[in-house]
């Protein structure tokens, strides 16, 4: 943190603000040109990162019915969620280090289903799960997940703004958030009618600054050598593509 640095101004200007109207700010000054895309970049990660961290460890995120029976302060069932999704996270780790996939097995899938359809009342977890299970390399369990979100997290009447923002504040957003959020018509895509314009404002800020990780990391594919250098431009400009196209499709819904 201490390579960039806002001025006090700015930083008195931020004080007291959420994470979108900080991003909201934050996007204002680069257009007005007071701060750097270098600024832009390091701040809009370090306060997602860091919002994201935060949401994941509210304890009222947990928050219990009155009704339910307790175990040493927790139901079993999400001392279970919890081990099921630090497991996920491992495997992920370990495949980002080692490029080795490892495929969940049947019995782990069927968990998975059940965690999101029979316990949703426990939305920070079954969220945090589902997100996961959408980057994880595994087409099977990829699919699963699309189809869980179609079912349970595009609803007009009662947006669950939690799974949306969690999805698109993490570290790497999949392809298929952008698939699940656009819809095809006869001059090319739209925003899904399913989500409000609403919830699009609130998403945009987050949205905009993944597309600018995407422009970040293309820059890094160009300075690459060899076979790699190709495929990881080609790779980094389909994503930074499909998330224009995204951002073009929210600003003419809003």
């Amino acid at each position: 943190m201490a390579k960039e640095k806002l001025n006090k101004a700015q930083n008195m200007a931020l004080q007291g603000l959420n994470l979108q109207e900080k991003l909201n700010l934050l996007h204002d000054w680069k257009k007005e040109g007071t701060i750097s895309q270098e600024q832009f970049n390091f701040f809009s990660n370090h306060w997602i990162t860091r919002d994201g961290k935060k949401a994941l460890g509210t304890p009222d995120a947990l928050k219990r019915m009155n009704n339910e029976n307790r175990t040493s302060g927790k139901m079993v069932i999400e001392i279970e969620m919890e081990k099921f999704l630090n497991a996920l996270q491992n495997k992920l780790n370990l495949y980002l280090t080692q490029r080795n996939p490892i495929p969940l097995s049947s019995r782990e899938k069927q968990i998975f289903w059940q965690y999101i359809t029979k316990y949703s009342q426990y939305r920070s977890l079954s969220n945090r799960i589902l997100v996961l299970a959408l980057r994880y390399p595994d087409k099977e369990l990829n699919e699963m997940a699309v189809e869980l979100v179609k079912a349970k997290k595009k609803n007009s009447r009662l947006p669950d703004i939690h799974f949306w923002s969690l999805l698109w504040a993490d570290n790497l957003v999949p392809m298929d958030a952008v698939r699940l959020m656009l819809k095809k018509s006869k001059d090319g895509y739209e925003i899904d009618p399913c989500f409000s314009s609403t919830t699009i404002k609130d998403l945009l800020p987050l949205i905009e600054a993944q597309r600018d990780k995407e422009i970040t990391r293309l820059k890094w594919a160009q300075s690459l050598e060899g076979r790699e250098r190709e495929r990881e431009i080609a790779r980094k400009t389909r994503r930074l593509n499909a998330f224009n196209l995204l951002l073009e499709a929210a600003g003419r819904y809003v």
